[in-house]
């Protein structure tokens, strides 16, 4: 029997029994909770002041969930898509004659796709800074309004200086995009809905391949200002979705103004389980320094530097891969939308997979698939290309498994400067990795590149090992916390519980009722 009582932490509620096996309930003052940032909690404000008898199963919760979907789930899907094709518009412009335009040899395209990185790299402290101190959504916002600016600004280039200066640019700008996102995403959805959730906005990494094939392959029938018109297209299309995300995205229940009081006390009550909290307190040290001994920490670095390797390599390579197969500019920005499409049934496929077995498991089937497409590239004749064609689709899969590797990180990292700093690994291996991936495509090594793919076959395998190691992980603290709860109502042990603990921005290691995802 568990030692602790689901339905405790409301405001009104200051004592429990105190038998053995149960809790006594304390109030935050008492708890040693940094009470200034506690007092300008607005999660915990309203709770105080707002009582409701909550039952997730209720017309009322189910009425405020589908409010949520259809506010959230369309601004978070369209800017997330919106940022991969603005960063995968080079792959683009590079078949609509950008390297002739521009002068660049070989190896200056090659850092043009790692240079959008070493931006992230630039960025991510400062974001990190800047999504504490001030207003997440508001700040998000604000930055997608600079990086569409920026993405028009590609039109104006003319050499290689040019081009690095507005890659370097777009990569710090937009650096804040997946950590708020998935900040975002972890105040509104409870842990068995997110991973749903997640699939939804990540299948963008498909449909950006759909609609930049799409938008490429029409503007390309421009008779001029080709890969200029790609880049104003984007800007703009960029531009506007961030004057939308200012004035109607809520980075957390509190912050709706589409929802009423009620209702926002409903959004909390639902995510109370998640003990993850739902708003962004001002920064933590001691948090920063749990980062430092939670071994996942530097796991999902890694995570991410062995999948960003391939991601890298393939958004600045892609269409030129597909073209070394054999076919022309049309059909290869229009067979990019093919693999893009298949990438966005992989993630339903994968997600269903995950609901019978696990998120682990599920991640590990989509790495399985592309190595087995990176294998297809290497042994299929050349002239086969429609089945090489085949193995680089599977080759995509790859990048299905993140999704489950965000949901890691929603779902499994309490406090809010800790997630930040797990999003902040995330980012920075995110861009080591994708700094990496375009220097393994050497011009000698062209059309085939076979160098760069045997590179990517070795870390879609590390990334396996990492990942079935993160998940063994999650499983061996699940079980030690559910034996001690065993061995503490035995032995009678009290443990004091306190108010609305779900949302004082305590740490996963400080709430020893938390468990994590699988």
């Amino acid at each position: 029997m568990s030692t602790e009582k689901k339905a405790l932490g409301r405001a009104d509620i200051t004592n429990a029994d105190t038998e053995a096996g149960e809790v006594h309930v304390i109030p935050l003052e008492k708890a040693g909770i940094d009470q200034q940032a506690a007092s300008k909690d607005k999660a915990l404000g309203l709770l105080a002041t707002h009582h409701v008898n909550f039952d997730p199963n209720s017309t009322e919760a189910k009425r405020v969930l589908r409010k949520i979907d259809m506010r959230i789930m369309p601004m978070v899907f369209v800017v997330y898509m919106l940022q991969l094709m603005d960063k995968n518009s080079l792959s683009f412009a590079a078949i609509m004659g950008i390297k002739t335009d521009c002068h660049l040899t070989a190896k200056q395209y090659s850092w043009l796709g790692s240079i959008v990185y070493f931006g992230y790299l630039g960025g991510e402290i400062p974001a990190t800074f800047l999504m504490q101190r001030f207003s997440l959504s508001k700040y998000f916002s604000i930055m997608c309004m600079l990086w569409g600016i920026v993405v028009a600004m590609h039109a104006v280039c003319q050499d290689f200086a040019s081009l690095a200066t507005v890659r370097f640019l777009l990569g710090a700008i937009e650096v804040c995009t997946a950590p708020a996102v998935i900040y975002i995403t972890g105040s509104w959805y409870i842990k068995s809905e997110q991973i749903t959730r997640v699939a939804i906005w990540y299948t963008t990494s498909g449909w950006a391949n759909v609609f930049g094939g799409l938008f490429a392959f029409a503007i390309n029938h421009a008779k001029s200002f080709k890969w200029q018109g790609l880049f104003v297209f984007y800007g703009c299309l960029t531009f506007c979705m961030g004057v939308i995300l200012f004035f109607f995205l809520a980075a957390s229940p509190t912050q709706a103004s589409w929802l009423t009081d009620e209702e926002k006390t409903i959004a909390l009550e639902r995510v109370r389980e998640n003990k993850t909290g739902s708003e962004v307190w001002r920064f933590n040290k001691s948090q920063l320094f749990e980062c430092f001994t939670d071994i996942r920490f530097y796991m999902m670095f890694l995570l991410l530097v062995s999948t960003g390797l391939p991601n890298g390599g393939l958004t600045a390579f892609g269409p030129s891969i597909i073209a070394s197969f054999g076919f022309n500019t049309d059909q290869s920005t229009l067979l990019n939308m093919g693999s893009g499409a298949c990438t966005v049934v992989g993630t339903i496929m994968a997600l269903y997979l995950a609901k019978f077995t696990g998120r682990t498991i599920a991640g590990c089937y989509t790495l399985c698939l592309s190595c087995i497409g990176v294998i297809m590239m290497f042994v299929i004749p050349a002239e086969h290309y429609g089945a090489r064609y085949g193995g680089y689709i599977l080759t995509q899969q790859f990048g299905v498994c993140v999704l489950f590797i965000i949901t890691f990180l929603t779902a499994g990292v309490g406090g809010s400067t800790k997630k930040f700093a797990f999003g902040c690994a995330y980012q920075l291996g995110y861009a080591v990795g994708n700094i990496i991936g375009p220097q393994t495509y050497v011009a000698k090594d062209a059309p085939n590149y076979y160098p760069a793919k045997y590179t990517m076959l070795a870390f879609l395998l590390f990334t396996i090992f990492l990942l079935t190691s993160y998940g063994l992980i999650h499983k061996m603290w699940n079980n030690k916390r559910d034996k001690q709860d065993v061995l503490d109502a035995q032995n009678g042990i009290v443990h004091e519980h306190i108010e609305n603990e779900e949302f004082a921005d305590l740490t996963d290691f400080k709430l020893r009722s938390f468990r994590y995802p699988l």
